[in-house]
């Protein structure tokens, strides 16, 4: 399982027109639902009363890979797996793609549909910079405190982050780890007797 996914950085939009039917794309980065959430309806202030907003997004990847789409209201996979097909062809994740539709007036039916949110999608894409990024993990360790210098120095040698200490009642260390040095990391905590609190 790779510990590093590729992405885009910022927003990337495109306009493709069919029709009279105008489509309008935005692509960006998400590692979350709730990201997912703001963007879409980021999109939906920055595109008003679009007859349609079709999106899909990929997050994570292996056993913890997310994927979904919508069609929003048009028929039956001829927007959203479309769009999603876009994201998978050209190997990202933790990427939302939306296209929002105005109707033109003129029925592109199934296949015309498809093809034109197929190219939406490919064309936020080809107009985005793209970056690698690394899968990290969230961790919450219950720790005495005779231990926590041995955990953070730990974490920092296999390029972790200490995001949080809480030290009320019990000290509770939060930590970001790279999914790549996960089990390495786990096995020398339980060598010195670390129990996981949460794992996310």
């Amino acid at each position: 399982m790779s510990g590093e996914y590729q992405t885009i950085v910022g927003i990337a939009t495109a306009k493709h027109v069919v029709k009279k039917s105008r489509f309008f794309g935005e692509a960006s980065a998400v590692n979350n639902p709730d990201a997912v959430k703001r963007f879409v309806a980021g999109v939906r202030t920055r595109i008003r009363q679009a007859t349609h907003y079709c999106y899909a997004y990929r997050l994570g990847n292996g056993d913890e890979k997310i994927e979904y789409s919508t069609d929003a209201g048009e028929p039956a996979h001829s927007a959203g797996p479309p769009i999603l097909g876009t994201i998978r062809a050209a190997g990202l994740s933790n990427t939302i793609i939306v296209v929002a539709r105005y109707y033109g007036g003129i029925n592109l039916g199934i296949g015309g549909l498809i093809r034109a949110y197929s190219a939406c999608a490919r064309a936020c894409l080809e107009n985005a910079t793209l970056e690698i990024c690394t899968f990290y993990h969230d961790l919450y360790l219950k720790v005495p405190y005779s231990h926590i210098g041995a955990v953070v120095t730990l974490c920092k040698r296999l390029g972790g982050q200490v995001v949080n200490i809480e030290y009320d009642p019990d000290p509770i260390i939060a930590i970001q780890i790279q999914q790549k040095v996960l089990e390495t990391f786990h096995a020398q905590l339980q060598s010195i007797g670390i129990k996981i609190q949460g794992l996310q």
